[in-house]
């Protein structure tokens, strides 16, 4: 998975629900360092880091600031967690990148409660589609079947995931989650990559470099 430089698809997403966030339970899939838990606890959620690196966690915990929070390591595809558990599920290229999908999206929408979210951004298949392995960057030529991305070999025999559109929302409606929104972000000209070269440097100024899936629970 090459991830794309942050450009606050998921912060807008956030922004526009911020009279929600106070006093929910949420779930982050895949915390990392825990820069959105941090952000989420701060604004007066009831928020819960999962993520199944012991480094990535010690970190979040280090990091941690004066709204605490627990961190729970485990895996997005066997959740450690009751059914209706959650209010809000998301990931920010967590979980849901690095899980199989028609393993880990029934398991969000398992512990969350009725007419809760699920919200994840992950990599676009055109960007992973036009990824040239020898030049080790974004290009403007298709390098992959779109059909044939499904598993991606990643650097320290980490594994990384990619469905097509279709197959997302098959996976996504399976689990029994309404689709609200599919956002495709589109930078501002002259944004670049904060992770990976391509080439124009700001390709995803002309093509969609993430997917931010926004859905709910029926």
């Amino acid at each position: 998975m090459r991830v794309l430089v942050p450009i606050g698809a998921l912060a807008e997403i956030f922004a526009d629900h911020s009279h929600s966030i106070t006093g929910k339970r949420v779930l982050e899939l895949g915390c990392g360092a825990g820069q959105w838990s941090r952000a989420l606890a701060a604004e007066g959620a009831a928020v819960v880091g999962l993520d199944l690196s012991e480094a990535q966690l010690a970190a979040a915990a280090r990091a941690m600031g004066a709204a605490r929070y627990p961190l729970v390591q485990g895996a997005a595809e066997q959740l450690p967690f009751a059914a209706d558990s959650f209010d809000l599920v998301f990931c920010d290229f967590g979980g849901l990148s690095w899980a199989p999908p028609h393993l880990a999206v029934p398991q969000a929408a398992r512990v969350l409660r009725r007419g809760g979210r699920l919200v994840f951004n992950v990599a676009s298949p055109w960007f992973e589609a036009c990824y040239d392995e020898a030049a080790a960057r974004v290009t403007t030529t298709l390098q992959q079947d779109y059909f044939g991305l499904h598993t991606i070999a990643e650097d320290n025999d980490a594994t990384s995931y990619q469905l097509t559109y279709g197959d997302w929302v098959r996976v996504l409606r399976g689990a029994g989650l309404i689709i609200d929104y599919l956002i495709e972000p589109r930078p501002e000209r002259g944004t670049l990559n904060g992770y990976n070269e391509t080439d124009p440097p700001d390709w995803a100024h002309r093509w969609p470099a993430e997917l931010l899936w926004e859905t709910h629970n029926a």
